[in-house]
């Protein structure tokens, strides 16, 4: 599947939302909890409406909306869209060298012990990387690798070394990213007002994971 478009950045810079987990808590006369995890991986939700309803150009914004949801068949087809709250990688880790590997999954780990001082922990969440924004810088133990030479990288971020990484050896990554998300209604409800400015209180957007939904 091709993930050729994108909403217009003004609507994407005006979206409301982030990342969303899915937890059940299951609570005891006591008053203890058990919490059970539903979801593997996190998927994000946002809500473009705002966006449309505040844009300096809404009857423009409306347009590409509706003629995105028509192409896409409501939440049938996913596409490209940039959460400008978190859209790069500087010098961020997606594998290690082992001397045998040479297929590495582009990534992004959240790590809260590198950004809340004093605070050592051990957990982590790592998001893997399938729609680039822009071409990634590649280094193997801090040394940038060039293009075709020492690696290629295909469209959905996988990234395969000529030869495989020296054992021990950090591989890491810069540039910007997309995300795949969809449709999450299948009605687009419209009030067009007097001024023939298009109103829509609500257009929620999902984000789609898996790397088979990008193949």
């Amino acid at each position: 599947m091709a993930f050729t478009y994108r909403l217009p950045s003004d609507i994407e810079e005006g979206a409301q939302g982030g990342p969303e987990f899915s937890t059940v808590i299951q609570e005891a006369v006591s008053g203890q909890e058990q919490r059970v995890k539903l979801w593997a991986k996190c998927r994000a939700r946002y809500d473009i409406g705002y966006s449309v309803l505040h844009s300096d150009d809404p009857v423009g914004s409306y347009q590409a909306i509706l003629a995105l949801f028509y192409a896409h068949n409501g939440r049938f087809r996913p596409f490209r869209f940039k959460d400008w709250a978190d859209y790069q990688a500087t010098d961020t880790k997606f594998g290690t060298g082992d001397g045998s590997d040479t297929t590495f999954q582009l990534s992004k780990t959240y790590d809260p012990s590198l950004v809340l001082l004093n605070t050592p922990g051990s957990l982590t969440y790592t998001r893997e990387i399938y729609l680039l924004a822009t071409t990634p810088t590649i280094k193997v133990n801090g040394v940038t690798q060039t293009l075709t030479t020492h690696y290629t990288i295909s469209a959905t971020g996988l990234v395969t070394f000529v030869s495989p990484p020296t054992t021990g050896h950090a591989l890491t990554w810069s540039g910007e990213f997309d995300i795949p998300v969809r449709f999450d209604v299948d009605y687009l409800p419209v009030a067009m007002n007097v001024n023939s400015i298009a109103e829509i209180g609500s257009i929620s957007l999902r984000e789609v994971i898996g790397s088979a939904e990008l193949a």
